[in-house]
């Protein structure tokens, strides 16, 4: 098949290709391509990611990218009146299946078929942005700064999902390719509005200082985020800490018995956790001590979202 652009290219800042380039992509490949408002923290290229066996080849490019930012500020000036709509960059990711090439058209074809299935879509979706995500976290470690938030599917402007030789996808080509729905089955149900609507009137609590923030509440997020984006090692130091700080501060939050039996549970791994901790700050660890710690922080959440929606 003709191949054919991704997409138009418009005022790209992309870095030179010696600078990013990691290695020839030869082979047929599937990709995920989504689109996502505003700039990007790293430099436009080609990026390698390895999580275990998995291997993708991240490539990204910017859209109506800004100018550089000056060194001064400009002087203020009064507007009447101004239609002019303001600029915002897109920022076009694609995430290369770099491990699972293809034996040839036809069995990338059937690949593409069962996109029919939602559920197909949506794990490679969720696997493109995890990739994503991870050099995200990658450069926050490098340059000495915080994370942010996880990308969310309901912040994507558009997706595609095709595949093309290594090479031809890398450079912003392909052979066939789907528009896909990524926002298409992330509406909330009735649980997730009604944790929603709880933590809205929360934030409006703690803003006003009627509440304060709970360290738990603080800490066990911050730990999710380390697992997702492969920063085992921080999820492992802090998880006996943030368990502790769970036990204290909401033993009596509740008067609830899965509240009081998740309690009891997380009280009984407090010791093997201070361990893993301890560990983790000797730089070391066991082979089953992110699974464990990842154990404890699913009952830890679970004791969260439950106060949050029986507080309502």
């Amino acid at each position: 098949p003709k191949s054919r652009p991704l997409r138009p290219t418009k005022q790209s800042r992309s870095s030179s290709p010696a600078r990013t380039r990691t290695r020839t992509i030869s082979g047929l490949f599937g990709f995920v391509q989504l689109e996502l408002a505003g700039e990007l923290p790293f430099d436009d290229g080609r990026y390698l990611i390895r999580s275990g066996p998995a291997e993708r080849v991240m490539v990204t490019e910017t859209e109506g990218a800004l100018p550089p930012a000056r060194r001064r500020r400009r002087r203020p000036r009064k507007v009447l009146h101004d239609d002019t709509p303001v600029t915002v960059s897109v920022s076009v990711v694609t995430v290369i299946r770099a491990d699972q090439p293809f034996a040839d058209d036809r069995e990338a074809e059937a690949w593409l078929d069962r996109l029919e299935d939602s559920g197909f879509t949506g794990d490679l979706l969720e696997d493109a942005i995890a990739a994503f995500d991870r050099a995200r976290a990658a450069h926050a470690v490098a340059a000495g700064v915080p994370f942010g938030v996880p990308t969310r599917l309901e912040s994507v402007l558009a997706a595609r999902i095709g595949y093309g030789e290594g090479e031809q996808v890398a450079s912003g080509r392909y052979q066939q390719a789907a528009d896909v729905d990524a926002r298409g089955g992330t509406a909330e149900n009735r649980r997730e509005r009604m944790a929603r609507t709880g933590s809205l009137a929360r934030t409006a609590a703690i803003l006003g200082g009627r509440e304060t923030a709970a360290a738990c509440e603080v800490l066990l997020p911050r730990i999710r985020l380390d697992l997702e984006t492969g920063n085992e090692a921080a999820a492992r130091l802090s998880i006996a800490s943030a368990i502790g700080a769970t036990i204290g501060e909401l033993e009596f939050a509740l008067e609830d018995q899965d509240h009081e039996r998740d309690l009891d549970r997380l009280e009984e791994m407090l010791p093997r956790l201070e361990e893993i901790s301890r560990r983790a700050e000797q730089g070391s660890s066991e082979a089953a001590d992110a699974e464990y710690a990842e154990e404890a922080l699913e009952v830890a959440e679970r004791v969260i979202r439950r106060r949050r929606i029986l507080e309502q």
